[in-house]
């Protein structure tokens, strides 16, 4: 090999490892910092004069100045109570929906650009619903009478200009709200028990619409049949727990009591969940239902039996179990 060759050679080798040292050890290792990272840290300005500028029943609709932002792009965040709402791009007014009438809430509002920089809160706008002061339509109840201690209601559907789910209904015997054995068998309809035998009442319907609006409902008269029956049926036996969807869902048991007026197929079972009468809807001819504890801790169940009359046996023996 030559002179100027093994010379040439000797150069190419050193620009190779020129390379590959300056490919390992970066730009650092050829005495050069890296650049520093760079990124926006700017917030945007704050909105201002956040103001109302249509306050219904169950809406709110906003308005503020805008903000700006070295970015040129802006998004909004409003928040109710702490609860935020985004803002459609580059909108400087915004309506919140599904409030409640009568109520007040508060508003701010804050920017945000794209690396996600928030502005500072706006001024706080408080505002009160429009209160409703509607109520809803009287409902038209109708009655008939199922032997001498109780009757059946039942109505028609109330309706309200703001409240759109499900009314309350209360049912009111001469006058005053029904406060006990009512059998709510449907939303609309309920069976009264432990009337008095040959005796007239009179019923009622309210309809509510939960902001406070009441509504009556026409009367209706019923007199219940007379019975001579005083004597209550025997006491159910052998009160168990037969099932369990697991605290507080249980199904109590029992043997059927007998009456000497009625057959077994109309005597009713009433339960009583730590000495208190369960709300849910009590069966007849039936030697189990369902019903929930009350309690933390222990929670005993008792059943008693009530014939057609009225008259009420002694209670069961309770069985107890641990919630």
């Amino acid at each position: 090999m030559t002179a100027t060759k093994a010379g040439a050679r000797r150069a190419a080798g050193a620009a190779i490892a020129l390379v590959l040292a300056l490919g390992v050890v970066g730009p650092a290792g050829a005495g050069k910092r890296p650049p520093p990272p760079t990124g926006d840290k700017t917030p945007p300005t704050t909105p201002t004069n956040l103001h109302a500028t249509s306050v219904g029943q169950t809406s709110v609709t906003l308005a503020w100045n805008p903000s700006t932002d070295n970015s040129g792009s802006v998004t909004y965040v409003v928040y109710k109570d702490g609860q935020g709402f985004t803002v459609p791009q580059g909108q400087t007014t915004y309506t919140i929906d599904w409030l409640s009438p009568g109520r007040t809430y508060s508003f701010n509002v804050r920017a945000s650009d794209k690396a996600l920089n928030q502005s500072a809160p706006s001024n706080t706008v408080t505002v009160t619903t429009v209160r409703d002061t509607t109520p809803p339509t009287a409902p038209v109840l109708a009655g008939i009478v199922r032997g001498p201690s109780q009757v059946r209601l039942e109505w028609t559907r109330s309706t309200d200009d703001v409240t759109w789910w499900t009314l309350g209904y209360r049912v009111f015997v001469n006058g005053a709200p029904a406060a006990a054995h009512v059998n709510w068998l449907g939303e609309r309809i309920v069976v009264l028990r432990h009337l008095t035998p040959a005796t007239t009442y009179t019923f009622a319907v309210e309809a509510n619409d939960f902001n406070g609006n009441t509504t009556m409902s026409n009367t209706v008269t019923l007199t219940t049949e007379a019975s001579s029956d005083v004597t209550p049926p025997s006491a159910p036996t052998n009160a168990r727990i037969v099932g369990s969807n697991g605290c507080p869902e249980f199904f109590v048991g029992w043997t059927q009591a007998t009456d000497d007026t009625d057959p077994q197929s109309s005597i009713e079972y009433e339960i009583y969940v730590n000495g208190v009468l369960s709300p849910l809807a009590v069966s007849a001819g039936v030697d189990q239902d369902f019903v929930y504890a009350t309690a933390s801790g222990a929670n005993t169940f008792t059943v008693k039996a009530v014939d057609q009359t009225g008259n009420t046996s002694e209670a069961s023996n309770g069985v107890t179990e641990v919630c």
